[in-house]
């Protein structure tokens, strides 16, 4: 089982799914997340500097940008958060733009190895894992 470095649990989740499960049974999410999604996240944290998905635990409003419950209204019905292949963040070194024309200027960079797609047009970066080949096809944009 992969754990991030750098991300604790309540980083990834919503604050209800945490706190419906004993912290004897928290290392029991990390089963959600797809282990290329928790190592690409470390990736990018090391490449970009401090980053924030969740924020609900030091009182913020952001929740919903790791795992999204199949209850959750943000997003769409097949959403990748869904399936823990996606995150939203924010990154302290480098603008979503920047990362964004980094990921597709060098998308055979290890940092980049199992992106195979991106949002954009959006002021965070959205990266997933999805069943995507992009030695093929390229790395997906999608434009929400």
């Amino acid at each position: 089982m992969y754990k991030p470095k750098y991300f604790s649990l309540y980083e990834l989740v919503p604050k209800k799914i945490y706190e419906s499960v004993s912290i004897k049974e928290h290392d029991k999410l990390w089963f959600i997340f797809d282990e290329r999604a928790l190592i690409t996240l470390d990736r990018l944290r090391e490449r970009y500097g401090r980053a924030t998905v969740n924020n609900w635990k030091q009182d913020g409003d952001l929740q919903l940008r790791g795992y999204r419950p199949p209850t959750a209204s943000v997003g769409t019905k097949y959403s990748q958060h869904r399936y823990g292949r996606g995150f939203d963040s924010n990154f302290a070194n480098a603008s979503p733009d920047e990362i964004r024309s980094d990921i597709e200027n060098h998308f055979t960079d290890e940092t980049f190895e199992f992106i195979t797609c991106i949002e954009m047009n959006i002021t965070w970066l959205h990266f997933d894992t999805r069943n995507w080949n992009k030695n093929i096809n390229c790395i997906l944009k999608v434009y929400p």
